[in-house]
């Protein structure tokens, strides 16, 4: 944004600016917790998996108790990912009425990163699934 663009829009919309970044920062902090949680319940399942193939290592306790810890947090983490893509959404809309929205960039790379993180999320969460044992 130039100084001349930046005096277009003037002073009274720099709140209007301000919430609409504090809303990127705080889809992209869902996105981080979401990839931690996906990604450690995937490495919960594989790694106690792999374990439980081993020959001379002790049977598990509670045998498929890491696997549906895995699976749970893939899933709680696809699901907060998506609770918050919802919020994203709906807070942009409501912001998107603002008359100097129009004015400003309609590029959202955050959105495509949540998008994105939570497609795979839910092929994690199919594959994960997929692998356990029917009851």
């Amino acid at each position: 944004m130039t100084n001349g663009s930046a005096a277009a829009l003037g002073s009274a919309s720099y709140p209007w600016i301000q919430t609409r970044l504090a809303l990127e920062r705080t889809l992209l902090a869902w996105v981080r917790t979401a990839a931690a949680l996906i990604g450690f319940g995937f490495t919960i399942f594989n790694f106690y998996e792999m374990l439980n193939s081993i020959e001379g290592v002790k049977p598990a306790w509670r045998p498929g108790a890491s696997r549906m810890l895995g699976v749970s947090l893939v899933g709680i983490g696809t699901l907060a990912l998506l609770l918050a893509l919802a919020q994203y959404l709906v807070t942009v809309r409501f912001l998107g009425s603002h008359p100097d929205a129009a004015r400003i960039p309609r590029f959202h790379p955050g959105l495509i990163v949540a998008i994105t993180l939570t497609a795979v999320g839910l092929i994690t969460l199919w594959a994960l699934l997929s692998r356990l044992p029917m009851l």
